[in-house]
């Protein structure tokens, strides 16, 4: 059975389970591009099922992967579940997505987990577990993939001031490994609205610096950053964004120091009636997967549900 075929069993198998219970239906469309013309394409469908709002509810669904670049393409299937527990305002509690996709003749797993906890009012406990495919031509022609473990702490230290540090790992299936660290300094600027001020940090190292050219792997790479954040809540919606600059600093033999740019604005709310709506749009200039100097990319974002 394709996994496509067994998406679809399993969603009218949970839908038919949960007849008694409310349902919604879900589509998401995602796209991305970069500056080596690698472009991809998720379209998602799918099925939750004791829906009681958008942060409790399960789910199954299947997805479509489209890439391409000039000269070749590939596709790729997927099928998903999801479980979320969270509170509305403080996202405390359990959202999952995980499932396995199938790309050329290899099978990898895919998703995210966040598991929020708040032992005390100041401090915030979350850990962290991801999956995907790593998306260059040369690396989906191998069927490369990574797993994402860590965990985050938040604490407030003032008022007006939080600190965050992550620790991570992060093992490639073609033997690699990346060691991450991270640390984000906020400040409430501006509470009344909604507006912060940001000094982020991060930090890799790779046990493995020959991938065969399949993804870009420096030896080390580190980064600072200033970013300006907002967060606003009006007439039901939710918006938030950041604008951002700094350098990145490539040590692979020698050190290349690069500027490094962000931008990112996400929206939700609700839409005719009980339907809800999730945009989202994202710029980002900086090292990532590909080899390419002056490397950025950008991604393109809807999802929507609709109770029934």
């Amino acid at each position: 059975m394709t996994l496509r075929r067994l998406g679809l069993a399993l969603l009218i198998g949970c839908l038919g389970a949960a007849a008694q219970a409310q349902t919604a239906g879900l589509a998401n469309v995602v796209g991305e591009t970069d500056a080596d013309r690698f472009s991809a394409i998720r379209l998602r469908a799918g099925g939750l099922f004791d829906y009681r709002s958008p942060w409790r509810y399960g789910g199954v669904a299947v997805q479509q992967n489209f890439y391409a670049q000039p000269g070749w393409h590939a596709d790729a299937q997927a099928v998903l579940g999801f479980w979320r527990d969270q509170d509305r305002d403080t996202l405390a509690g359990v959202n999952i997505e995980a499932g396995v996709v199938q790309v050329g003749a290899y099978t990898r797993p895919i998703g995210d987990l966040t598991w929020n906890l708040q032992p005390t009012t100041e401090t915030t406990v979350e850990l962290i577990g991801a999956a995907g495919l790593v998306e260059t031509q040369a690396a989906i022609e191998q069927g490369i993939g990574y797993t994402f473990w860590g965990a985050s702490v938040e604490q407030k230290l003032t008022e007006r001031v939080t600190a965050i540090a992550l620790a991570a790992y992060q093992p490639f299936t073609d033997g690699n490994g990346r060691g991450h660290l991270r640390v984000r300094l906020v400040w409430d600027a501006l509470p009344d609205q909604g507006v912060n001020v940001q000094a982020r940090w991060r930090y890799y190292r790779d046990t493995a610096t020959d991938v065969g050219g399949a993804y870009f792997n420096p030896e080390s790479y580190s980064q600072w950053m200033g970013v300006v954040g907002f967060r606003k809540r009006l007439a039901g919606w939710t918006t938030s964004g950041a604008v951002g600059a700094g350098e990145e600093y490539i040590r692979n033999g020698g050190t290349t120091t690069q500027p490094t740019y962000l931008a990112e604005l996400r929206a939700e709310g609700p839409v005719a009636g009980d339907a809800r709506l999730v945009l989202q749009a994202a710029y980002n200039r900086s090292a990532g997967f590909s080899n390419s100097p002056d490397y950025w990319w950008g991604l393109v974002s809807a999802t929507l549900i609709v109770p029934f």
